[in-house]
């Protein structure tokens, strides 16, 4: 069944949270995820289960996508967001906070055109250097040397920037200081949210 078929593009609410790796985008969603009715989609995570299926067609793209922190085909990244929030919606879910996304304009107007407007933008800002020391200590595949973490930084910045700006036109993007604690950014990050979603807390 498509997703047109189940529920209006209007009745869905998407949230994007940016940052660069290490500044604890999944930290902060998967905290949204716990307090409000909602589904945290970690692009990252997707991806990589993705690659790790057996019998993936996709996974050396994804993987060379990965090390060198490029944005990989848009047709491919919201085919497989699709399909996790098809399948969120078919359990009664309709608002998603979007861990990573969009990296791009091409994917966020892909996105948009295939699935819902995405009705807000929050950037966790923090410092390369301090990105760097975080990243150091999770030992994952694409985190493993310093080049593969300034590279990663450069095209974040760079292909995010655009996106950042389109967002900021349209009063649509909040910037939180995410060199702190955990939990201050948690304040921070839950009073730029818009109030559909504060109302549909966990009780």
């Amino acid at each position: 069944m498509a997703l047109e078929d189940t529920v209006s593009k209007l009745d869905i609410l998407v949230i994007g949270i940016l940052g660069g790796p290490g500044s604890g985008k999944g930290t902060q969603c998967a905290r949204l995820e716990q307090k409000y009715l909602l589904k945290h989609i970690s692009i990252g995570d997707v991806m990589r289960a993705e690659m790790e299926r057996e019998d993936s067609p996709y996974a050396s793209i994804i993987k060379d996508n990965m090390l060198a922190g490029r944005v990989g085909p848009k047709e491919l990244t919201v085919g497989i967001v699709k399909q996790h929030i098809e399948e969120a919606i078919r359990k009664g879910v309709c608002t998603f906070v979007l861990d990573g996304f969009p990296r791009s304009l091409d994917q966020c107007e892909y996105f948009e055109n295939q699935i819902a407007p995405v009705r807000q933008i929050i950037v966790l800002d923090c410092p390369e250097e301090v990105l760097a020391q975080r990243l150091g200590s999770r030992g994952r595949f694409d985190d493993t040397t310093a080049d593969n973490v300034s590279k990663r930084m450069k095209t974040f910045q760079k292909a995010t920037g655009k996106v950042v700006e389109l967002f900021a036109s349209k009063q649509k993007l909040a910037t939180i200081n995410a060199d702190q604690d955990m939990d201050a950014v948690s304040v921070l990050l839950e009073g730029t949210l818009p109030d559909s979603l504060k109302a549909r807390e966990h009780v």
